[in-house]
């Protein structure tokens, strides 16, 4: 059976995920899954198309000045601007919850959406990863939908922390049944790594994780911080937020967690990750 062309819709899911600087060879691979022609996708992407882009190497961003006091001091983290986020104690992370970030109704309604199109989740170097039930959840591609409410709770994310949406990834959703986890890991990108310089080098590491928890999960399922020796239990609407780099740019190992199984119920996420590099301002708007 011929591969599909590209749609006007994917087209446009296209474009508005490379103006966000989201990595291109996950664009490409979501493409491919679609059962997309390569050609098409070539054609598509342009420039963009991993398959001829000349990959800069991590010296060629030396001369790049990221400002990361600024990302460890964004709006989120000043109490006098958003007061609703409660930090948890601890000197080696900064790490936040907000109760009641999105309403029953908000979380009832992306639930729907999110579990209407689910695929398998994947790491960043499946290939290689000898532990095959390292992560057994199911990923919706959020950025694909054209509902409002999404759109509307991404901007919500974007100005509670106080970075442009241009520095972020699009939003996933992640459904994961009774058993099902997300072992320990970290969500940034160890540097010097393979996997860094494929993941890295066009939008720079992840800064800053935004969780969302849409239901109530009866057993388990929390996310366990291991270095902290502390694990949230999923609330419904309350937001988990936490820095994955230091104010020098560093991996925070703090960062280290893990989505414990699911022992009765199940629980349905969102998961927003935000980057070292975008377009424009990088902090949002007051």
């Amino acid at each position: 059976m011929p591969k599909r062309q590209l749609d006007a819709s994917w087209r446009s899911w296209l474009t508005e995920n490379i103006e966000r600087q989201c990595d291109p060879e996950e664009l490409f691979c979501i493409l491919v899954k679609n059962d997309f022609s390569l050609r098409s996708i070539q054609e598509s992407m342009g420039d963009y198309d991993p398959t001829r882009i000349a990959r800069p190497e991590p010296a060629d961003r030396a001369s790049i000045s990221i400002d990361y006091k600024a990302i460890s001091e964004v709006r989120l983290t000043d109490p006098q601007k958003c007061p609703q986020a409660q930090r948890f104690l601890s000197d080696l992370i900064q790490l936040y919850t907000i109760d009641d970030f999105m309403s029953d109704e908000e979380c009832n309604s992306v639930c729907d959406i999110i579990c209407r199109d689910l695929h398998p989740s994947t790491t960043t170097d499946a290939e290689r990863e000898p532990d095959k039930s390292f992560r057994t959840s199911s990923t919706c591609e959020l950025g694909w939908s054209k509902d409002n409410i999404i759109d509307l709770i991404d901007e919500r994310i974007a100005r509670t922390l106080g970075i442009s949406r241009s520095y972020s990834e699009a939003m996933q959703g992640h459904y994961y049944s009774i058993g099902q986890e997300f072992k320990q890991h970290t969500d940034f990108f160890e540097p010097g790594t393979e996997v860094y310089a494929r993941y890295c080098a066009e939008a720079g590491n992840r800064t800053w994780t935004f969780m969302i928890y849409l239901n109530d999960v009866v057993r388990g399922g929390g996310t366990h911080f291991i270095n902290l020796n502390h694990a949230f239990q999923p609330k419904k609407g309350t937001a988990l937020i936490w820095n994955n780099l230091h104010a020098n740019g560093a991996p925070n190992y703090a960062a280290f967690h893990a989505g414990l199984p699911v022992q009765e119920g199940q629980k349905v996420i969102i998961t927003k990750w935000f980057r070292e590099l975008g377009s424009g301002p990088m902090l949002s708007p007051e």
